[in-house]
């Protein structure tokens, strides 16, 4: 995308480039076809509250426009924990009707005062919450939040 430049069409697989042995699966990326938007370094510093000043580096950094979504298209794995990854892109989160991340629980200090709702998804992957998806070997057992415990008795 940053070859072909701004305002360039493309058609190209995006996501699922890692295989994930541990739960045997393999990666699967999603054709996506969209006009390059922007183009950035893809450096910004955190507003805050949390980590307030510093600075993140998402690498080479692409926001494709597909017509209907506006997808961030990174190039380091950057925790998502800041609406500046957003601005910083050109980005108004408090102008989006729907803002989707890819992040399992720092997103909260930076979005909570945007999202008016949140759907939590589990998604395939080695973060799943399906902790049964996973195959622990070396843990000793039982151990919570693998395996269930009785319910402790009553008194009264």
């Amino acid at each position: 995308m940053v070859a072909a430049g701004v305002r360039a069409r493309v058609t190209l697989p995006l996501g699922g480039k890692l295989d994930m042995p541990a739960i045997g699966r393999r990666g699967e990326p999603r054709t996506v076809t969209g006009t390059v938007k922007l183009i950035s370094d893809g450096r910004y510093r955190n507003r805050g509250p949390m980590s307030r000043g510093v600075l993140n580096d998402m690498g080479p950094t692409v926001v494709l426009d597909t017509g209907r979504v506006e997808i961030v298209v990174v190039s380091n794995q950057q925790e998502p924990n800041d609406i500046a990854c957003f601005t910083a892109l050109g980005i108004d989160p408090f102008a989006k009707r729907y803002l989707l991340l890819k992040s399992r629980v720092h997103w909260r200090a930076g979005f909570k005062d945007v999202a008016r709702h949140t759907v939590e998804c589990d998604g395939v992957g080695v973060c799943t919450s399906d902790y049964s998806a996973l195959n622990f070997r070396r843990v000793p057992r039982p151990l919570f939040p693998l395996d269930s415990f009785p319910s402790p008795a009553r008194v009264g």
